[in-house]
């Protein structure tokens, strides 16, 4: 048999655990783990062309559909990781830079151009 007590209890563990999932963003992160892809949780969660540039590395994956990870060229740290399956594997056809701060350097110029990002986060493939 239910008594007052025991509801009010149960009244208030609920309320409880209400406000704790709203504070941390329970209900929004689970959403997100069921309706968003791996890859696209990752480009949401850290920045796409600032600091480390591992949005667009991201983004690149993803849009090109790359198998191994091209040459990246950042002052941060190296974003290889994200290719898990040929970690170390490098396409040295491909080349993306990370937070360019100035225009591409006579040092790229056998590569075009094929994704721009506010000419600060490039993607680059070699001339054929």
């Amino acid at each position: 048999m239910i008594t007052k007590k025991n509801y009010t209890s149960f009244f208030l563990i609920l309320v409880l655990i209400l406000i704790i999932g709203k504070n941390t963003d329970f209900f929004k992160n689970f959403y997100n783990v069921g309706s968003k892809s791996y890859d696209q949780r990752q480009q949401d969660a850290n920045n796409f062309c600032d600091l480390f540039g591992t949005g667009y590395v991201f983004y690149i994956k993803k849009k090109f559909n790359l198998k191994k990870s091209p040459v990246i060229k950042n002052s941060a740290v190296e974003q290889y990781w994200i290719f898990s399956n040929a970690y170390k594997i490098l396409d040295k056809n491909k080349l993306i830079i990370l937070n360019n701060k100035k225009k591409i350097s006579n040092n790229f110029s056998e590569f075009k151009v094929v994704d721009n990002f506010q000419n600060r986060c490039l993607y680059l493939v070699k001339n054929d």
